[in-house]
């Protein structure tokens, strides 16, 4: 009994090999096939790939054609209309063509007479204008001679207006400077008024007293109301005063007909300034308060 079960026991060893390398051969077997199905798998996919892109570059040339069909179709339907406008050109040209000649047919018809209208006109015209521009050719020298004569004269003339006008630009040059020394005279004299009461009397600061009103004031300059026309002058001096107290002396910088800007040179209170409303007076000068004396 003992030895069966060994051979039974050898026997399932033997089978259990068997089936083993049976398991092992199966398990290869399957490998392989799973790598060629992955290869093939692969394979697939790249042919997809590959169909998939050709399919895309088909429809890519299919557009560029269908686009190129239409531009084609643009062309020849320009070329079409082209054509039509050279074919009735060519009809209204062949039109125009045949009008010409009719034209100058009828032309040739009115001009076939024109010999015996032009022995004609020589004689009644070409012969009268020849003898009339003779005699006008000689007027022509005789006015070109008075002419010149007279250009001569007005030459003469312009040699002495020449003259003239150089002596006179001479007297307007020695007028200009004398009316510059006398423009800086009098500014000297009416900026020195103020310290000598004899210059006040010939620049006449003895004249009537000018009243007025303070229209603005910014900063050191004000305007009054009075000017060239009521008797200012420039560098006069004014008096500002407000309900009969002197407030200020301002002096004339620049005149105008009606109005006359001023520069403040004192102030009574340095507190109190000249406003707008203030009333001005000539300022009295020396000469003025010494005159009844």
């Amino acid at each position: 009994m003992h030895t069966v079960t060994k051979v039974f026991v050898i026997i399932n060893l033997v089978f259990c090999l068997i089936l083993s390398q049976y398991v092992w051969v199966s398990m290869a077997g399957n490998v392989q096939w799973r790598e060629k199905y992955e290869n093939e798998r692969d394979a697939r996919h790249r042919d997809k790939d590959l169909l998939e892109r050709a399919y895309n570059e088909l429809l890519a040339v299919r557009a560029t054609n269908q686009e190129s069909n239409a531009q084609n179709s643009a062309e020849v339907a320009a070329l079409n209309a082209t054509k039509q406008a050279l074919e009735a050109w060519k009809l209204e040209a062949e039109q125009t063509a045949r009008d010409a000649k009719i034209a100058a047919d009828n032309l040739y018809t009115a001009v076939e007479p024109f010999n015996k209208i032009s022995q004609d006109y020589n004689e009644q015209v070409v012969e009268k204008l020849q003898r009339t521009v003779g005699e006008l050719t000689d007027r022509k020298s005789a006015v070109f001679a008075d002419r010149g004569d007279k250009l001569l004269k007005v030459a003469q003339r312009h040699n002495d207006y020449a003259i003239r006008h150089e002596d006179y630009r001479r007297v307007e040059e020695y007028h200009f400077l004398v009316s510059e020394e006398l423009e800086d005279r009098l500014d000297r004299l009416s900026r020195y008024r103020w310290l000598r009461p004899d210059l006040q009397r010939e620049l006449g600061d003895n004249g009537p007293v000018i009243f007025g009103q303070v229209q603005w004031v910014t900063g050191n300059s004000l305007q009054i109301n009075k000017g060239r026309r009521d008797g200012v002058e420039l560098h006069q001096k004014f008096t500002i005063m407000r309900n009969g107290t002197t407030i200020a002396v301002v002096d004339v910088v620049e005149v105008q007909n009606e109005t006359a800007e001023c520069m403040i040179v004192d102030l009574v209170r340095a507190n109190v300034k000249p406003v707008a409303g203030d009333q001005s007076i000539t300022r009295m000068f020396m000469s003025r308060t010494t005159r009844g004396r």
